[in-house]
C-alpha cells in the first residue's frame, strides 16, 4: 500500500506540472489553498488543501487536490481528490438580479478521492474496523465526492491581486469505510 501511495503522489505531482506548463500559455489555470472542515458521526477534523483548477473548456474544469487533515483524536488522514466542475456564471444573476456583475459563479462538484487514514483510536460506527492491518500504518479508502460551490472574483485596487478569487464549497465525501459532509473555504490565484 505504501507503494500505491507513493505512485499516487508522483502521479499527482506530474498532473500538477503538466497542467501548469500547458495552462500558462492559455490563461486557464488557477492554483490555491483552502481550509476544510469534515464533520459527521464518525469523526471531525480540519484540513489544509492545495488545489488546482484547469479549464478544459470555457465552462468545464478539472480540480485535482491534496488535503492534509490535522491529527485529531489520534486519527491521521490525507486525501487525494480529483473533481470535475461545470460552471454556471449566469445562474446566480438570473436568480438574484441584484448580484449582476458581482463576479459570482455557481458550479456543481463531482469526482473521486483516495483517503489515507492511520491510527484511529476507535472504529467508526458504520464499519467493523478501520484499524491498520499488521505491518501497515495506513489504510487506503476509495470514494466519491459530490456537492456544489461558488466562486467570487475578489474586487481590489491592487494590480497583483486582481486575478484572485475566493471559493466556498459544500461536499459530501462517501469513501469505502466512512461518509461525511465537508465545508471548504479557499483562495485561488488565476493565471
Amino acid at each position: 500500500m505504501k507503494l500505491f501511495f507513493k505512485k499516487g503522489l508522483i502521479l499527482l505531482v506530474f498532473i500538477f506540472a503538466s497542467f501548469f506548463s500547458a495552462a500558462q500559455m492559455e490563461k486557464k489555470f488557477s492554483i490555491g489553498i483552502s481550509t476544510d472542515y469534515g464533520f459527521g458521526k464518525d469523526f471531525n477534523n480540519c484540513a489544509s488543501t492545495l488545489k488546482l483548477h484547469y479549464h478544459l473548456f470555457e465552462e468545464f474544469r478539472i480540480s485535482p487536490s491534496f488535503s492534509y487533515y490535522y491529527n485529531k483524536e489520534n486519527v491521521k488522514m490525507n486525501v487525494f481528490s480529483f473533481n470535475f466542475h461545470y460552471l454556471f456564471p449566469d445562474l446566480i444573476p438570473q436568480i438574484f438580479p441584484v448580484l449582476k456583475n458581482q463576479g459570482l459563479c455557481f458550479y456543481p462538484v463531482v469526482g473521486f478521492c483516495v483517503a489515507n487514514i492511520s491510527n484511529p483510536r476507535k472504529s467508526c460506527s458504520d464499519c467493523s474496523s478501520i484499524s491498520a492491518t499488521s505491518g501497515a500504518n495506513y489504510m487506503y479508502h476509495f470514494g466519491f465526492d459530490f456537492g456544489a460551490g461558488i466562486d467570487y472574483d475578489l474586487p481590489t485596487l491592487l494590480p497583483f491581486l486582481r486575478d484572485m478569487s475566493a471559493s466556498f464549497e459544500v461536499q459530501y465525501q462517501a469513501a469505502e469505510k466512512y461518509a461525511r459532509p465537508l465545508l471548504l473555504f479557499g483562495i485561488m490565484y488565476n493565471f
